[in-house]
């Protein structure tokens, strides 16, 4: 009895310890409008990321005579990434959430196709997220051999080349747990893309893969492979983050 008498208050002391330090975790959740309750168990929480689906509507992108559009494959990786981001805590906004082009947003040129470019920059810049990615599948007719993941930044962004690189590694390592075999790729610079040049935060242009390529059409039309490309896409902001 002695020896119990002896630690009953050093329990108390550990139940008050333990009651100001959840209060004192409330108080600062509350005060916060970015930090989730469960905020450690959520990588990302606290960031913003827009998700560019490329093209839409009118204007399908990439295609192949088998009846696959560009446009379908870049919203599909786009809505299972959206996913993907705000489990990790992320707060995420599409460009577009569904089939349809952007060039109605806005009357700022006679060109359908710059209308919709200026539209997706305007969205971004309005947003101003921590970072954007912007989805897309490549083509190059005169090279059906071609294939694997491509992904280009601002050559005057640091920190656009950095989330470049991460997301270009990790996008590669989808292709080798799928048992393909792509080229190793350092991403690619660029001072023309419309995009690029004119969404002010850091991001990246993302070709997943290239619609010439059979193995990489194959794949990029399979709902297993594209929830692979965005958890792979979500790992490497969680390395950027």
């Amino acid at each position: 009895m002695g020896n119990n008498r002896g630690k009953f208050p050093d329990f108390k002391v550990l139940i008050l310890l333990f009651l100001l330090l959840a209060a004192g975790n409330f108080l600062i959740l509350r005060s916060s409008k970015t930090l989730p309750i469960f905020w450690f168990f959520t990588p990302l929480s606290g960031r913003t990321v827009v998700i560019d689906p490329g093209h839409g509507g009118i204007d399908g992108g990439a295609y192949h005579s088998d009846g696959i559009l560009e446009k379908h494959i870049n919203l599909s990786v786009a809505l299972k990434l959206k996913s993907v981001l705000e489990k990790n805590g992320a707060k995420v906004v599409l460009t577009r959430a569904k089939d349809e082009s952007l060039d109605y947003m806005n009357n700022k040129s006679k060109s359908r196709h710059r209308r919709d470019l200026i539209a997706r920059a305007e969205i971004i810049n309005e947003v101003n997220p921590d970072i954007y990615l912007s989805l897309h599948v490549n083509a190059e007719k005169s090279s059906p051999a071609t294939r694997g993941p491509m992904v280009f930044y601002h050559t005057s962004s640091p920190e656009s080349r950095r989330l470049a690189e991460l997301i270009q590694a990790r996008l590669e390592e989808a292709y080798y747990s799928a048992g393909q075999s792509v080229r190793k790729r350092n991403p690619l610079a660029n001072s023309t893309l419309f995009l690029l040049c004119n969404a002010r935060p850091p991001g990246v242009i993302i070709e997943m893969g290239f619609m010439t390529n059979a193995d990489d059409r194959r794949l990029l039309r399979n709902p297993d492979f594209q929830n692979k490309l965005a958890n792979a896409i979500a790992l490497a902001l969680r390395e950027y983050f």
